[in-house]
């Protein structure tokens, strides 16, 4: 039996157009978005009523690059990722929850362990436990001497070629690797891929008809990636205006990161030097960061790993980097649901969509501090958290 919900909201964000609208009235039908209407509906039909006076609707939020069972939270969470996959399943299923409750719907995965991130997002899909719909590149691949505590070390273009395989074999959505590391240290950038593993890397991913990310602040790796046909450069901090030049020609994506060198609670957890290593970096990151948004990039945004914190990366992005507030939300709803292939399904509330939905108390449009005071999330047509006004 068909079950018929109907929302009514005071504003909803139409992230198509990158607009703000009066009086949205949702009719849901168990998973599915079956009518978009502006105020009072005309019909009585017997669906439930769930009213959110004055709330600001928006599509379900795509965390378009995030760490599954990296627990920033916890004291020095990078060594933590050697422990035995049971514990990280148990972090992943912890992360999850908390990423649902702020409105993440869909969660990108740049790079898990022993491809726990499979049988999390069967879990998922099974009803079996709450979480975010999964899209996942499992392994990340790096060389055994490269940065990533999420990756898994490859070296050679053989080992990257059978690493990339194994990956798709056991159902990645696309393929990660490690290119650089992330933060700058020195003027120098390393670059931890030969051109041979990197070429290896992407032309076994696009065979394979999958897209291919790399971890990549800048420096030689960056140039390298765009001229080897890398499909996402992830971070980007230190890119150069020729690099972003580049990016915008061969039209590929760029994945930004924007809260990770403002986040001093989370380096303080590996460490003073680290947090000072990042805070150094700000005012660069600041510049090249602006330079990518107004060179009109094919563009999405993550938390990488701020598990909960979505809201505070799309004020970033409107405080600290002067983007609108429009092309901010864009960035994590039909803008990361493009980067997923999934804009079909999901990233904006269109009729036929699937009902994922998030409610943030006020008007959105005068506030973007509202995006963190998450009052509603349904996923899939069913309501995981409703909270009271507070």
């Amino acid at each position: 039996m068909a079950q018929l919900v109907r929302i009514k909201a005071g504003y909803l964000f139409d992230s198509v157009a990158g607009a703000f609208r009066r009086n949205p009235v949702i009719t849901v039908e168990n998973d599915t978005i079956m009518d978009v209407s502006f105020g009072e509906p005309a019909r009585q039909d017997g669906a439930d009523v769930i009213s959110l006076d004055g709330c600001t609707l928006l599509p379900g939020l795509i965390d378009a690059h995030n760490h599954l069972s990296l627990s920033p939270q916890l004291p020095n969470h990078a060594q933590l990722m050697l422990d035995p996959d049971a514990v990280l399943t148990i972090r992943g299923i912890v992360n999850m929850k908390t990423d649902l409750r702020a409105g993440v719907t869909t969660s990108r995965y740049l790079g898990e362990k022993n491809f726990v991130d499979l049988h999390l997002r069967d879990a998922v899909e099974s009803g079996l436990i709450e979480g975010p719909r999964i899209v996942t590149s499992t392994r990340g691949i790096k060389a055994s001497h490269a940065h990533g505590f999420v990756g898994t070390g490859c070296d050679g273009a053989e080992a990257i070629r059978v690493a990339v395989r194994e990956n798709i074999r056991r159902g990645a959505d696309f393929i990660k690797i490690f290119v650089t590391g992330t933060s700058r240290r020195a003027e120098f950038l390393p670059c931890y891929l030969s051109r041979e593993e990197l070429g290896t890397a992407v032309d076994e991913a696009h065979r394979a008809g999958k897209k291919i990310a790399a971890h990549c602040i800048g420096g030689e790796g960056l140039t390298n990636c765009i001229q080897e046909g890398v499909d996402v450069i992830e971070h980007a901090y230190f890119a150069t205006d020729e690099q972003i030049e580049m990016l915008v020609k061969e039209k590929r994506w760029v994945v930004l990161t924007p809260r990770i060198f403002f986040n001093d609670a989370r380096w303080r957890m590996l460490g003073e030097d680290v947090a000072a290593e990042f805070r150094n970096n700000r005012e660069e990151v600041t510049e090249r960061y602006k330079a990518i948004l107004q060179s009109g990039v094919a563009m999405a945004v993550g938390t990488d790993a701020c598990h909960g914190e979505i809201a505070e990366d799309v004020f970033l992005m409107v405080s600290a980097f002067g983007e609108s507030l429009a092309r901010s939300l864009q960035a994590i709803t039909i803008n990361a649901a493009k980067l997923c292939e999934l804009d079909h399904q999901i990233g904006s509330i269109t009729v036929g969509k699937k009902a994922d939905l998030v409610a943030v108390s006020g008007d959105l449009e005068d506030d973007v501090r509202r995006l963190g005071s998450t009052r509603m999330v349904m996923k899939d047509g069913i309501v995981h958290h409703h909270f009271s006004e507070a």
